[in-house]
């Protein structure tokens, strides 16, 4: 997690969640999150890989630009990222995993703002499971957040979401299902806010169309499974 507000967010889920594999609902004090929450939302699994909109705060409404109630989270992205993030939404509900997610969005047009719609805005976005009834995991808190300062989004709608990058990370800490689109990370790059020290370290390697980003470390000498 790259950004200050999902960093802050995850670790106020996990100091609740204790030693579960969620925490429930009710667990969760809006109070505790008060900073994050206009860039917050919460989905309902309706079904097997349907989630829909729960609730949001006023500024994810406004970017959207819609009353999200009921309204499909899988409809904000493009049709090429639909099957994926429902693969990554399945698993964050049966396994408990967390999902973060780095993408662009694309703005509708706005004849007060010329050129603006041309641009990708580059964004993260975190999701954490939660318990609601029962024992089973029928809740995702989510966060949304630009990459770029706050203050260089422009005051526009979204149109559309673009999937860059996906990884779920384990209860236990590990990393699994990695994602990253090649086509687009390049452009992504150049506008991450300042990574972490042991993110940097990192080297990108590339496979034909595949991309990787490579963490030191493990055995000496011993490359297997990189």
């Amino acid at each position: 997690m790259r950004h200050p507000a999902t960093q802050a967010l995850y670790a106020y889920w996990n100091e609740v969640r204790g030693a579960r594999i969620a925490p429930r609902r009710l667990d969760i004090q809006p109070a505790r999150i008060a900073g994050l929450l206009l860039d917050a939302f919460i989905l309902e699994r309706t079904d097997g890989r349907a989630f829909r909109f729960r609730l949001a705060g006023t500024r994810v409404a406004a970017r959207f630009g819609l009353q999200l109630k009921s309204e499909s989270f899988l409809s904000c992205w493009g049709e090429g990222d639909r099957g994926l993030l429902a693969h990554h939404l399945a698993s964050i509900a049966e396994l408990g995993r967390v999902g973060v997610f780095t993408g662009e969005a694309t703005l509708r047009e706005d004849p007060d703002q010329p050129g603006v719609s041309d641009l990708p805005y580059a964004f993260e976005l975190v999701i954490l499971p939660l318990v609601h009834s029962g024992e089973t995991i029928d809740r995702l808190l989510c966060l949304l957040v630009p990459l770029d300062p706050q203050d260089a989004w422009p005051d526009a709608s979204i149109h559309r979401l673009r999937l860059v990058a996906a990884q779920s990370v384990r209860p236990d800490g590990a990393l699994v299902d990695p994602f990253v689109s090649t086509d687009a990370y390049a452009s992504l790059a150049d506008r991450q806010v300042p990574l972490r020290p042991h993110v940097r370290t990192a080297r990108i390697v590339r496979q034909g169309r595949r991309q990787f980003r490579v963490y030191e470390g493990g055995q000496s000498g011993k490359t297997d499974g990189v």
